[in-house]
């Protein structure tokens, strides 16, 4: 077990064995996995890191009434399309790891707790502050169990999910409108590849923002 998480370790990070200069960074991630599968087997379970992602459920999309109003970022969401995803050991690792790489981006783009905001209005319109004057605008619609966001000015929409569950919202993506949607807001995404390649080849892993209504 440990062997297979070890080697998912290594894929996660991009790494070609005979490349020494990410010989430091493996051996931190190998102690990571490591330790996380000994307290998983102290404590009788498949894997210590499943409680950092929620799987994804028509039940918590939001209607056009709930999302109406202004919510704040408060931290990086991870989430599954099914149940199986989530409980492999290679989607425990894989979160932990993604997780951190997009806290770490949203950190350098300037988003970070009650810096960010959403506001959606029962127009359908929506508008997007980052920091005290950053605002972007468009119109949303809620459909199919997903939330298609259409900047202004912008021709490609982008579609995320809503998840609302006890007066927290969720939006998480694929890696494409992650790119569009980061593109837009931040103004930067060079940084973001390291999330996009993780999400790339994970099938069934979603990432967005964590909100809280203000």
């Amino acid at each position: 077990m440990k062997q297979t998480l070890l080697l998912l370790a290594f894929a996660l990070l991009g790494v070609n064995g005979a490349n020494a200069q990410l010989s430091g960074k493996l051996g931190k991630v190998a102690d990571a996995v490591t330790s996380a599968t000994g307290n998983a087997s102290a404590n009788g379970k498949s894997s210590a890191l499943q409680s950092v992602a929620n799987v994804i459920s028509s039940k918590l999309v939001p209607s056009s009434k709930q999302i109406v109003g202004t919510w704040a970022y408060q931290e990086p969401a991870v989430m599954f399309t099914s149940k199986n995803a989530l409980k492999s050991a290679a989607g425990s690792v894989a979160s932990a790891t993604i997780e951190k790489k997009l806290q770490s981006y949203l950190s350098k783009v300037g988003i970070k707790k009650g810096k960010m905001s959403i506001t959606f209005d029962d127009q359908k319109n929506f508008s997007i502050k980052r920091g005290s004057k950053d605002v972007k605008t468009g119109t949303y619609a809620i459909s199919d169990n997903t939330v298609t966001l259409t900047f202004k000015g912008k021709t490609q929409p982008c579609k995320v999910t809503p998840q609302l569950d006890n007066g927290t919202l969720v939006i998480v993506m694929d890696a494409t409108s992650l790119k569009n949607f980061m593109g837009t807001v931040a103004g930067q995404i060079s940084s973001l590849s390291a999330v996009t390649s993780l999400l790339n080849a994970y099938d069934g892993m979603k990432v967005g923002l964590r909100l809280s209504k203000q």
